[in-house]
C-alpha cells in the first residue's frame, strides 16, 4: 500500500488551486476540509492497521510532482540486500538462507546477466535492467548476489533506484595448511 503523506494544508491548497479551473461546485474550501476530515476519521485508520504489518509504503506527498513522482518510484522497489565477495565465500547459501528466513527473493546477478543477453553490456545498461526488472519484483524483498561488481555500478544503482537496506561482504582467508 502505498500512503502519500501529505499536510492538510498542503491538500487543501492543492484543492483550492484545482478549484479555479475545475469547475467542480465542491471544490470548496469547506466542502474539501469536511472530505479531508472524513478520510482522517475513516481511511486513514486503514493505512495504520496496515502499515503494523509493515505493508505501506510512506511516500512524502509534499513536494513538487517530480520530487514526488522519484520518491514514489523509490517507494515501489522491494527492499534491497547486497551480498559480496570472493568465489566459494558462500554467498549462495547464505543468499538462500536469508531469503527463506525474510520472505526475500534471491536474486544470482551473474545469471540474471546472462537470462537478459547483458553479457557484452555496459554497466549503465546492466544496472537500468537490473533495476526495470526489480520494480517488476512482487517480492517485498531482494537479496542479490555478487553486485555490485564495482563501485561505478554501486553509485548508478543508489542515484536510480534505492540505497540498499543492507549489504553482505564476506570475507575469506586463504587455508594455509
Amino acid at each position: 500500500m502505498l500512503f502519500f503523506n501529505t499536510p492538510l494544508d498542503v491538500c487543501v491548497a492543492r484543492c483550492m488551486e484545482r478549484a479555479k479551473t475545475s469547475g467542480r461546485s465542491d471544490d470548496t474550501e469547506e466542502i474539501i476540509q469536511a472530505r479531508l476530515n472524513t478520510y482522517n476519521e475513516q481511511s486513514k485508520p486503514v493505512v495504520d492497521m496496515y502499515a503494523k504489518f509493515g505493508k505501506v509504503r510512506e511516500v512524502d506527498g509534499s513536494g513538487d510532482t517530480i520530487q514526488v513522482w522519484k520518491a514514489t518510484r523509490k517507494a515501489m522497489l522491494p527492499q534491497v540486500s547486497w551480498i559480496v565477495g570472493p568465489k566459494i565465500s558462500g554467498k549462495t547459501a547464505i543468499g538462500l538462507a536469508l531469503a527463506q528466513r525474510t520472505n526475500a527473493k534471491l536474486i544470482k546477478f551473474q545469471d540474471f546477466i546472462k537470462a537478459h543477453g547483458l553479457e557484452h553490456s555496459d554497466d549503465d545498461t546492466i544496472v537500468l535492467a537490473l533495476i526495470q526488472q526489480l520494480a517488476l519484483e512482487i517480492a517485498p524483498r531482494i537479496s542479490i548476489e555478487d553486485f555490485p561488481q564495482n563501485q561505478y555500478q554501486a553509485r548508478f544503482f543508489i542515484k536510480n533506484a534505492v540505497c540498499p537496506n543492507r549489504v553482505f561482504l564476506l570475507n575469506c582467508s586463504k587455508d594455509t595448511s
